[in-house]
């Protein structure tokens, strides 16, 4: 049977990456890091390697059988009852795949975006939308792929490229340290991410040029196995390995940790919600128009309407049916991967043996787009911004009853406990007075509060939410103020910790403090810098990079330590002696989700000369009995390990560049002898300093914050895997040497 040829090689490339790329990519990295942590990008490669093989046999199968559609194939070959129940078992695989995407596409647009809007609406609005766009033709369809493709991932490849702000690509080490049935586990996973190859059944029959779809097929290939093993890597670098594995949707997660100050778009969350329809949407209606055209083929129909009809019917029914989402993952594990197997490796296989024995208008094209964004505007969670309660800062105290878990002990889970009223945490929220803000009001607001108890922050923030006459929203939550009382209750504060990193509408980049009694005085008072206690803090923080008293911690950066090792530094806070503003006391040193002791602001300094990670301190020393001001501008950190006598020795090299900001008048420092001697005093100055810092979270904490257990793991997983059940005391037992080279780079204008 012969075919108008109207697909282009853009369209062929196009239509492969966006039906085989779909919602999957933003939970793919959590399947791969659980079962081979930092080896899934090399296992991605792999996986690519072998779906070009099953998309090569595909276009075998097609060619031998004279570029026929696939009904048509498996018709001729082997009769219409058997062909046909072939043909079943290929739509069955679609459906039920579109089906559970569908679940889970609708679950997530519910968590992030339209939270009250009803799920089934969200269903017919979708496959409405999938019905008008396939009934306008194969043409309409190829076309809108062509122009979603730019629309998907031109945006995305942005949003890749500002999270590297955030990467530490060190995480992706070691590599290789895995046995082989992992890397074979591993494997199964990564092939099924390569699930919509089969698209290329309903192509290959209209392609414009045949001689080249198979430079065509291999240029999607290698484009979707580098975008995977990407995304991998940065939400490895991101989060680690440990976070990432418990992150149900890495990729989302990342796209909204993404924080620009100042930039045109702040709050990237819309943007991220926006790809999630799109990449869902295109693998949806692809596989859709497939199963619905083999369907018009089987009963020799002339139009796709009734198909799609019936076909979209049956989705719905499917995609209703999971109770929740652990039970359509359970199905999905159940039915998918066999479907999948016999579509894209059995039955072209199949097909081969048995071969070898025996024009629309532009609105057609872009009205789905349209209908998209009308129809997903989501009614049900309309909220005025004046109906809002955005707040900006939360403060977590102990409640009065927190000593009193001991009595819950003996409760079952099936007891009534509905109207329980135990007081474990006390929350304050404080959001800024709408008020106060506009072109001619400036830019800060005064702070509203709210306070509520409860037994869990869940609790607490629904009781909050009673005595509220707005909506309260968490998206633009810019502080996190712990009390110290909390973190003297780990089983608290890990329940606390699962809210934070659960909760889907938490803005990820809010700072981290913990303050000296009450949460709640410190979020109250009022200062003469600012408007609200929010600002201040945060502008301490990020004005902080010349004295390094402050150690940023991200509720990002928190989450990852805390699910790591349940190890972290917190920057901690008092109040003066007249209680009218704030001060900088150190750090928190947590250990076992518990405060373990604090370090002072010049340990807290010396901890970030350690890590590596500063990007400008002040220190001082004595030359003839003058100070001399030195400021630090950067600093580079190498690390190396050795044995001795059966015990770990580390060898910490820290570089830094400086120059001199203040000595004496009439004293003259353009000498090549004075600079060496400033140079050497001071770096025996600093190595004192680290060397003190490093005894007391050696010896007395034993907590590990300048990371290196963690550089062991990467760099050195041999001596990691044989010390790391028993880390603490091979820590506290080794040998840790520091050697400081410092660079006077410049003087001033002064000699």
């Amino acid at each position: 049977m012969k075919y108008k040829k109207f697909i282009t090689s853009f369209g062929l490339f196009s239509t492969i990456i966006v039906t085989v790329i779909g919602v999957g990519i933003f939970s793919y990295p959590q399947e791969i890091s659980s079962i081979v942590g930092t080896d899934g990008w090399i296992v991605t490669i792999f996986a690519g390697l072998i779906a070009y093989l099953l998309l090569y046999i595909a276009y075998l199968a097609v060619k031998r059988n004279g570029y026929n559609k696939l009904y048509i194939i498996l018709n001729n070959n082997f009769g219409k009852i058997f062909g046909g129940i072939l043909a079943l078992i290929f739509i069955a695989y679609n459906i039920i795949s579109i089906s559970f995407g569908m679940r889970i596409f609708t679950e997530v647009v519910k968590m992030y975006l339209l939270e009250k809007t009803p799920t089934e609406f969200i269903f017919i609005v979708t496959i409405l939308t999938g019905m008008y766009l396939i009934t306008g033709g194969l043409g309409s369809l190829v076309k809108f792929n062509e122009i979603s493709f730019w629309i998907m991932f031109v945006p995305v490849i942005i949003m890749m490229i500002f999270t590297l702000n955030n990467v530490d690509f060190s995480n992706i080490l070691p590599v290789f340290n895995n046995n082989p049935i992992k890397y074979a586990e591993a494997f199964k996973t990564c092939i099924y991410s390569f699930s919509g190859i089969e698209i290329i059944y309903l192509m290959i029959p209209f392609i414009k040029s045949r001689f080249s779809l198979i430079k065509t097929t291999s240029k999607s290939i290698v484009f979707i196995t580098v975008f995977y093993a990407v995304i991998v890597i940065l939400s490895l670098s991101v989060f680690s390995k440990h976070q990432t594995n418990i992150l149900l949707w890495p990729t989302m997660t990342m796209m909204k940790s993404i924080n620009i100050q100042g930039a045109f778009i702040e709050r990237w969350e819309g943007v991220a919600m926006a790809m999630w329809v799109m990449f869902y949407f295109t693998t949806f209606s692809n596989l859709y128009y497939l199963s619905s055209d083999i369907v018009k083929d089987m009963f020799k129909l002339k139009s796709i309407t009734i198909p799609s009809i019936v076909l979209g019917v049956i989705v719905y029914i499917i995609a209703l049916y999971p109770k929740n989402i652990a039970t359509l993952y359970d199905m999905g594990n159940k039915f998918i991967p066999p479907l999948f197997i016999f579509n894209v490796v059995i039955l072209p296989m199949i097909i081969l043996l048995f071969r070898k024995l025996k024009k629309k208008s532009i609105i057609k094209k872009v009205m789905p787009l349209i209908l998209i964004c009308v129809l997903l505007t989501g009614c049900w969670d309309k909220v005025e911004i004046e109906n809002k309660q955005l707040v900006s800062i939360i403060g977590v105290d102990t409640g009065e009853d927190i000593d009193k878990q001991k009595y819950l002990k003996n409760v079952k889970p099936e007891d009534p406990l509905t109207s329980i009223d135990l007081k474990k945490i006390h929350l304050t929220f404080g959001s800024p007075d709408l008020s106060q803000l506009g072109p001619d009001k400036g830019a800060q607001a005064e702070d509203k509060y709210i306070d509520a108890d409860g037994y869990s922050f869940q609790d607490a923030v629904s009781k909050a939410r009673l005595k509220s006459s707005r909506s309260i929203r968490f998206s633009h939550t810019s502080l996190l103020v712990f009390s110290d009382g909390i973190m003297e209750h780990p089983y608290v504060l890990k329940e606390i910790l699962d809210y934070l990193q659960r909760e889907p509408s938490l803005n990820r980049n809010m700072y981290i403090v913990v303050v000296q009694g009450k949460a709640e005085r410190y979020i109250k008072l009022k200062t003469n810098m600012e408007k609200n206690m929010e600002s201040y803090i945060i502008g301490l923080i990020n004005n902080d990079s010349s004295n390094t008293e402050i150690i940023p911690v991200s509720l990002n950066d928190f989450l990852v330590q805390m699910n790591e090792n349940g190890n972290s530094l917190l920057p901690k806070i008092g109040m003066d002696e007249n209680n009218k503003d704030v001060k900088v006391l150190g750090s928190l040193a947590i250990k076992n989700f518990k405060a373990k002791g604090i370090l002072n602001p010049t340990e807290t300094a010396n901890i970030e000369f350690l890590k590596g990670k500063l990007k400008g301190s002040k220190r001082m020393i004595y030359l003839d009995n003058h100070p001399v001001d030195i400021d630090i501008n950067n600093t580079n950190r190498k690390i190396s390990v050795g044995e001795v006598k059966g015990k770990l020795q580390f060898n910490i090299h820290l570089r830094m560049e400086a120059q001199i900001k203040n000595y004496y008048l009439d004293k003259n420092l353009f000498s090549v002898n004075t600079l060496k001697f400033i140079q050497d005093n001071f770096n025996k100055s600093i190595k004192i300093e680290c060397e003190e810092a490093l005894k007391k979270i050696q010896q007395e904490l034993v907590i590990d914050p300048i990371g290196l257990g963690k550089y062991l793991e990467e760099y050195h997983p041999g001596i990691w895997n044989r010390v790391k059940d028993n880390w603490d005391t091979e820590y506290k037992d080794s040998t840790i040497n520091v050697n400081i080279d410092t660079q006077i780079r410049r003087i001033g204008v002064v000699k």
